[in-house]
């Protein structure tokens, strides 16, 4: 009995790592220094339908369901969750990067679907539409599951492309695969939990921290080193982003958006309304104690003005502790839209 767990761990090893290889054309380094402006395409997620984790986990379907819209497939859900953990990361990086908000809005302006916006060929007709210098393409290659009696395994592969939109070259190409192993050799079981932990391995949780982990990293990658921006317990934070007055219908001209947000206190916090109005600042108006630190109250508005005119406007919050170019900006988004109808009557 002891030979055979013997090889089974022998078999099994390794299952637990990170295999990653890429390639950068010299000339990325210079446009990163230069302020290189990045449009990051819609997704692809050609990972096998074996084990693929969206058809075999009930509660991983819930997951995603919370995070991004239940209309659309699980292979979409999917490519849009990588794809805002990639856009995430990159706003901490050396790139500027356009809004995935005002991408997708050009991009369907310009006729343009989500399976052309996929095709590198295209990277010229997305960049210049989107005002952008290259596009990031990705592709989710492997999100699957591998159980065993004794082990299980989980893993994420991810391949990002940045192609300039004037060169139409490739300046940028990684495949970055992460493994989680539970069981023989994802740690320590013993007798008694030697049939659960492969199970437990197979937790959403676990998948969706090796989602976010396969990200930070491909992103690292394209930036040159480890990202020094890093949201962490010591960043502002933001507990509630809203509108202060209730509103019935459209705003119209010369009416306010009166914006509330509540959190850390003596920082910068601006809101936008989509990208029709971006960085409106607010004001810090009261400070308020609590046992887990001091929170304060940020208030700012809006006047309409007689040329605004759009519907299902996201509004977001941005907090950030001064304003030099690299600190770290942390962005919250109000679960509900803004509609401005202008002068309209």
């Amino acid at each position: 009995m002891r030979s055979c767990v013997v090889l089974v761990l022998a078999l099994l090893a390794g299952c637990t790592g990170v295999t990653v290889a890429h390639e950068t054309d010299p000339a990325l380094a210079a446009a990163r220094a230069a302020g290189y402006r990045v449009v990051v395409a819609p997704f692809a997620v050609s990972a096998p339908a074996d084990g693929f984790f969206g058809e075999a986990l009930a509660p991983l379907g819930e997951l995603l369901a919370l995070e991004k819209s239940r209309e659309l497939p699980m292979r979409d859900r999917l490519g849009r969750v990588v794809h805002d953990d990639v856009v995430a990361w990159l706003q901490q990086s050396e790139f500027e990067v356009v809004e995935p908000w005002h991408a997708a809005t050009a991009l369907a302006h310009a006729g343009i679907d989500a399976d052309t916006a996929r095709d590198p060929a295209q990277a010229a007709r997305i960049a210049q539409v989107c005002g952008a210098d290259g596009v990031l393409y990705g592709d989710v290659h492997r999100w699957n599951r591998d159980w065993w009696v004794l082990q299980s395994e989980v893993e994420v592969a991810l391949r990002l492309e940045l192609v300039d939109g004037g060169t139409q070259r490739s300046l940028f190409r990684t495949d970055r695969r992460e493994t989680i192993g539970s069981g023989l050799t994802g740690g320590p079981t013993g007798y008694a939990s030697a049939a659960t932990e492969p199970i437990a391995g197979l937790r959403g949780s676990n998948l969706r921290t090796l989602t976010r982990s396969v990200a930070r990293h491909a992103v690292a990658d394209l930036n040159g080193g480890d990202l020094g921006n890093q949201p962490g317990p010591a960043s502002p934070r933001l507990a509630v982003v809203a509108l202060a007055r209730l509103h019935d219908g459209p705003f119209r001209a010369g009416e306010r958006v009166d914006v509330v947000a509540v959190g850390s206190p003596d920082c910068d916090v601006r809101f936008d309304l989509g990208r029709l109005r971006t960085a409106v600042p607010t004001q810090q108006t009261a400070l308020h104690a609590d046992p887990r630190g001091e929170r304060a109250t940020y208030v700012g508005h809006y006047v309409v003005a007689a040329a605004d005119v759009a519907e299902g406007l996201p509004l977001e919050c941005t907090i950030q502790r001064g304003n030099a170019r690299r600190t770290v900006a942390v962005r919250y988004r109000w679960d509900g839209t803004v509609a401005l109808a202008g002068a309209a009557r």
